[in-house]
């Protein structure tokens, strides 16, 4: 269980999560004992904010019974904690979210970002703003207030921070990619052998995440919990996965996969994953009664079909939530498979926290035996590096795309640009639209690494495969189909 006070005047409130294993102790009246048990219709880890009393509090209560249905338990928990600083600070201040007033935001804003002893970065706001509005979002739905608290002019609101900061970026050049790729996940040496002291046993999923990461600009929370059935065999085309559930801030968008990344997703769907497959369905089949059991998959109409601690359950694929995904298995012959792509040694999907210590120690591996390759740098990689490569890499190569066709047009290649070619060659808003940036200004960070990327790959993934035409080709044959 966990817990987290906040100084007040009044009282100190209290966080703690669901935990199904918990059971009523055998003296407690029969009032508590029923406690014990409705807690059962709440999802696990689930948090709850408690006052003084210990009684939950509302509107928190419903706010977190509606996101645990489409949060990774990992992001609830975060959410949590901020929302209990949140709440304590009103209620510090004689007050609650309900009866919050314009003075009390702003004044939770300068607490937060103006601190003195420990401001927070604008990452950490941002969150805190998502929470903040959330519950607010929430509290006009249920006709509890008429209006935010806020008043907003303009652009300018109680929720804006008075700084802004922008992300470290940090591209890979083509030497760096294929040395962390081959060295660092594939237990290569530097000179391409296979490295005798390698005891790595998973290679080859480690660089098919990483290949899917690098050439689709999926996050972390992405790509590690993408199902094998929305990744199909290649045939030679790339394919359109539709993100939703576990995009950040569930905001849908499509993302193109190349199929030089489906081959490597192949050939280790068809080796390690196999074999893990193979050693866990017996496994698994002892651990049915907290897995959740599809009965039905249909791909093609989007839609997945099963039964969770016995009731059945129904979800739109894309809207399929992380935690779910984590625990899906189909029954199959010889016992239960995971749906899930990017599985560990129990059969079921990796974490991120695995992912992240799978991109350290290549990290590590990579700057010890090929640093002559890493073009002097020496930070480790991390998933969202490849996040980075992806879009430096793309805006480049759809840049020179725009830039050629404005030199054909003015030769008299080509005729005029419509208003929707323009669109839809654009390369910022073709960038914007593959990473998910609600803000235009995010993409526009990264504009200024083109200048400083020739060494990057050309043609953006065609040296780094051998396929013919490069992924700008295959974006540009996209949004011209759409």
């Amino acid at each position: 269980m966990s817990q987290l006070t906040t100084r007040s005047p009044r009282r100190a409130m209290q966080l703690r999560f669901v935990d199904h294993t918990l059971t009523a102790p055998d003296d407690v009246d029969e009032r508590t004992r029923e406690v014990y048990s409705s807690t059962h219709a709440l999802p696990e880890g689930m948090p709850v904010i408690l006052d003084s009393r210990w009684r939950p509090v509302e509107p928190w209560l419903t706010y977190f019974r509606i996101i645990a249905g489409s949060t990774e338990r990992s992001t609830a928990r975060n959410y949590a904690y901020d929302a209990l600083r949140f709440a304590s600070f009103l209620d510090a201040r004689g007050t609650d979210v309900v009866h919050a007033s314009d003075d009390d935001i702003v004044a939770y804003r300068e607490w937060r970002v103006g601190s003195a002893e420990r401001p927070v970065s604008p990452a950490t706001w941002q969150r805190d703003v998502v929470v903040i509005r959330g519950i607010y979002q929430l509290l006009m739905q249920t006709g509890q207030i008429r209006r935010e608290p806020w008043i907003t002019i303009g652009r300018s609101s109680a929720l804006r921070s008075p700084w802004r900061s922008e992300p470290d970026i940090r591209p890979l050049t083509q030497e760096q990619w294929s040395a962390f790729r081959d060295i660092g996940l594939g237990g290569q040496t530097a000179t391409g052998e296979l490295d005798a002291s390698w005891r790595g046993s998973t290679s080859l999923r480690s660089q098919a995440g990483a290949q899917v990461a690098v050439t689709t600009g999926m996050r972390l929370g992405e790509f590690s919990t993408l199902l094998d059935a929305e990744l199909p065999a290649s045939t030679g085309t790339g394919v359109s996965v539709l993100l939703e559930a576990c995009a950040k801030y569930q905001k849908r968008r499509r993302v193109h996969v190349p199929s030089t990344t489906l081959r490597a997703v192949d050939l280790y769907r068809q080796t390690e994953r196999r074999a893990v497959v193979r050693a866990s369905a017996s496994s698994l089949w002892s651990r049915r009664g907290e897995l959740f059991i599809v009965d039905e998959l249909d791909v093609s109409a989007g839609v997945v079909r099963g039964r969770l601690d016995g009731r059945p359950s129904r979800w739109r694929l894309h809207l399929l939530p992380p935690r779910l995904r984590q625990i899906a298995v189909i029954e199959r012959d010889g016992g239960l498979e995971a749906l899930g792509l990017f599985l560990g040694r129990g059969g079921l999907p990796i974490s991120r926290r695995a992912w992240h210590a799978t991109f350290e120690a290549a990290s590590r591996r990579t700057l010890d035996l090929a640093s002559n390759d890493m073009g002097g740098r020496r930070a480790r990689i991390t998933p969202h590096d490849l996040r980075h490569t992806f879009a430096v890499v793309l805006l480049k190569a759809l840049t020179d795309v725009a830039l050629a066709r404005e030199a054909d047009r003015r030769a008299g290649d080509l005729g005029p640009a419509t208003l929707s070619e323009h669109i839809a060659i654009n390369p910022r808003l073709t960038v914007q639209r593959l990473l998910g940036h609600s803000n235009p200004a995010t993409t526009m960070i990264y504009l200024r690494y083109i200048e400083d990327t020739d060494t990057l790959v050309r043609d953006v993934f065609d040296s780094w495969s051998d396929e013919a035409a490069t992924f700008a080709d295959a974006v540009l044959a996209e949004r011209s189909a759409e």
